[in-house]
């Protein structure tokens, strides 16, 4: 199995700074996203520091034995302590955490792991299947039928996280283990483009878009079409036999 790989990330519209990280480490198989939060630009030191430590981690678990998804595990936990750790020495930092979405290729098998309410898409055949679940108060009220998803894009506490890197002591990351097909696309994401962009419409950009890089701008775009509230972030990782 082949991947290809194309990322971008953009300010948006109405920030003054871009909060967002994401990394393409395809020598590592490692393909991330993280979305920051904290003020006086602390947002943007935690998901730095997030995205290079599970790096980091990845490098130094390349030859072991472990699962994928241990693997991403211990790499997420590695991530949550250097992110306390820079706080605890900075405090000007304090309060600091971010999202982050991660996925891990090797031997034909393919590991997600997240923290937050950044996503992981699957498009398959052309349809589009969300691999992951918002870590968030008003996703936690839709899964309870609450509200509804029309409901939830407006509502006002749609960005207060119940799970994030660098906020607690131990963090506890969703993790799946799957087999790609050679015509899959993965999308990972910050929810600078998932606030704007339908699933629907995602899947049908990616899909008919000449190359993973041109359908990234495209995304981007239609999110700052539609008002850019936020940093925007895409990630595709294109199969090929």
């Amino acid at each position: 199995m082949n991947l290809r790989a194309a990322a971008r990330t953009d300010v948006g519209l109405k920030r003054r700074a871009n909060e967002d990280c994401c990394i393409v480490a395809a020598d590592l198989g490692v393909y991330l996203v993280a979305d920051g939060m904290g003020g006086h630009r602390a947002g943007q030191v935690a998901s730095e520091i997030a995205a290079q430590a599970v790096v980091g981690a990845l490098e130094t678990l390349a030859d072991a034995a472990a699962s994928l998804t241990d693997k991403l595990r211990y790499s997420l936990a590695a991530a949550n302590r250097e992110i306390l750790d820079t706080a605890r020495r900075k405090p000007e930092l304090s309060g600091m955490g971010t999202t982050l979405v991660a996925l891990l290729a090797a031997s034909g098998r393919v590991a997600l792991a997240h923290v937050g309410d950044s996503r992981a898409y699957l498009i398959r055949a052309e349809r589009i299947r969300q691999l992951t679940d918002d870590h968030s108060l008003v996703a936690e009220l839709v899964r309870r039928r609450e509200i509804t998803e029309t409901a939830a894009r407006g509502h006002p506490h749609r960005h207060v996280l119940t799970r994030a890197l660098g906020v607690r002591r131990s963090v506890e990351p969703d993790l799946a283990e799957l087999t790609p097909a050679a015509g899959d696309t993965f999308v990972l994401c910050s929810d600078g483009l998932t606030g704007h962009v339908r699933d629907s419409e995602i899947a049908e950009i990616a899909v008919g878009a000449a190359d993973p890089d041109s359908a990234c701008e495209q995304l981007i775009s239609l999110a700052n079409e539609r008002g850019g509230e936020d940093n925007i972030t895409v990630l595709l990782v294109s199969c090929t036999a």
